[in-house]
């Protein structure tokens, strides 16, 4: 807040950023300037001035303690039964900007919490010649929501470095023996791992044979000669990462994988490293996207049907520029942004293409996590250079083959530094009448170990409004009372 946002006012050209909201009707920004928890109208009010940067909130008595704790503001202002209207008016008044910021967006959704009605009542309250300086916050939203500092990348790699590790775990012999491991048991894995490590699973797909796009892991067991795509991020410390990797299970006798499933990866591996070389400050998402997607169609294969990457952070698809195409109804704007310098990304030119063997249609997925620097990019977790192999029964692994497990080394070892416990490998889950442990059924987490603890799921996050039990809301149902 002291660091990010005034640089980002500045560089825009803002005088005022001004963030109203209430209850029911929250902005999804309120909760960075202390306002997620207000019930009556609240305005946040962050201004360049001659004197300095000055932090106003004005909120309503009952509100005032949890911004006051914040720490956030210099002043904050309480209002009665007189309403905020008459002190929201002097401080806009006293401030006098003339580029005042509001959330307002056609493409950014993060930008665009001023509801019509809210914005109605702003203009009645300051009146038209104030509100003739409104303008979209989308630049300074995405650039200070955008933007990491040195500490939040340090987070972000080691949650980016452990996501790496335990799917490459999960694509090996430890984990998929071939003919009896399912989908759900590699991500199961994933979800125990995660939990060990004090985070929780963000989203988890496990897909074998044809592509299904996100569809979540199902009961179909992994066979010889299969192709495992695992796309899968955790959220740790608050900061959330997405990463796809791609694993090939030989067959009795093979050492490698099919000659043209080696082309799809090599391919796709270098679709992937002309994206990511083109990323720099200035750079706008759709120049990403057409690196990446060139370079695919350059070697006989489809373009992928969606966008080469997006930021994450906060939240898996964070704020930031899209790495897309120029697709206007469904990207708008978003892909002409530029990059700035300390944004994070997953970068993803996934390949499809028709392999009758496999059944239809197959994706290699392959997606980096990165963040931009002054030159160029870093990576936030090792690079996969090679296409997993994983071993089938009774098969000493082949010299390509990338397998982790057992105790971390190298690189993640000296990243990580914490007390390493291997996981147990999944086992099948055993009923039981107790509340804990409990299989959490919300649509889109498949951790069947995530208890019920202090009312929430450890793995899906979500909430009970009563004691902790079983989360239910599988399919719309809300007999766990999960809000």
């Amino acid at each position: 807040m002291e660091v990010l946002l005034p640089e980002a006012m500045a560089e825009h050209g803002f005088d005022l950023w001004l963030v109203f909201t209430r209850e029911s009707s929250r902005d999804p920004i309120a909760a960075d300037v202390a306002g997620g928890q207000v019930v009556a109208r609240g305005a946040f009010l962050f201004a360049r001035t001659t004197g300095g940067f000055r932090k106003i909130a004005v909120v309503a008595s009952y509100d005032v303690t949890p911004v006051q704790e914040s720490g956030i503001y210099d002043e904050v202002v309480a209002y009665r039964n007189e309403g905020i209207k008459p002190h929201l008016k002097r401080i806009v008044e006293e401030l006098s900007p003339q580029r005042i910021g509001i959330n307002i967006s056609r493409d950014v959704p993060t930008a665009d919490g001023l509801t019509v009605g809210m914005r109605n009542y702003l203009e009645e309250t300051l009146g038209p010649a104030v509100a003739a300086h409104f303008l979209s916050a989308q630049p300074l939203v995405v650039s200070f929501r955008g933007r990491r500092l040195p500490e939040e990348v340090v987070v972000l790699r080691e949650a980016a470095t452990y996501t790496d590790k335990i799917m490459r775990e999960a694509l090996s012999a430890k984990v998929i023996t071939a003919g009896k491991t399912t989908e759900k048991d590699v991500a199961d894995y994933l979800g125990r791992c995660t939990e060990e490590f004090g985070a929780r699973m963000a989203f988890v797909s496990v897909v074998v044979g044809p592509s299904r796009g996100h569809g979540g892991p199902s009961e179909r067991v992994i066979q010889p000669g299969d192709l495992v795509r695992i796309d899968f991020g955790i959220t740790h410390r608050g900061y959330s990462t997405d990463v796809q990797r791609t694993a090939y299970v030989l067959r009795p006798g093979e050492t490698g994988p099919p000659a043209e499933i080696q082309k799809m990866w090599e391919t796709a591996r270098a679709a992937t490293d002309a994206a990511i070389a083109v990323m720099r400050p200035g750079v706008t998402g759709n120049a990403v996207d057409t690196a990446g997607r060139t370079r695919l169609i350059a070697a006989g294969y489809q373009g992928y049907p969606h966008g080469a990457g997006h930021a994450i952070g906060f939240d898996v698809h964070d704020v930031g520029p899209m790495l897309g195409p120029d697709w206007p109804e469904r990207y708008g704007a978003t892909v002409f942004l530029k990059l700035e310098k300390d944004q994070t990304f997953a970068v993803e030119p996934i390949l499809y293409a028709d392999y009758p063997p496999m059944g239809g249609e197959i994706n290699i997925g392959l997606e980096e996590d990165v963040v931009v620097t002054a030159e160029g990019t870093d990576r936030l977790h090792p690079r996969q250079d090679e296409l997993i192999l994983i071993a089938p029964p009774h098969q000493e692994p082949t010299a390509g083959a990338q397998l982790l497990g057992g105790r971390p080394t190298g690189v993640y070892w000296s990243i990580l530094k914490k007390p390493w416990h291997a996981p147990a490998a999944p086992t099948a889950w055993r009923s039981s009448k107790t509340a804990s442990p409990a299989r959490c059924e919300s649509s889109g987490c498949f951790a069947i170990w995530a208890r019920r603890r202090s009312g929430s799921c450890r793995a899906c996050a979500r909430t009970a409004s009563i004691r902790p039990r079983r989360c239910c809301s599988w399919k719309g149902s809300q007999r766990g009372g999960c809000s």
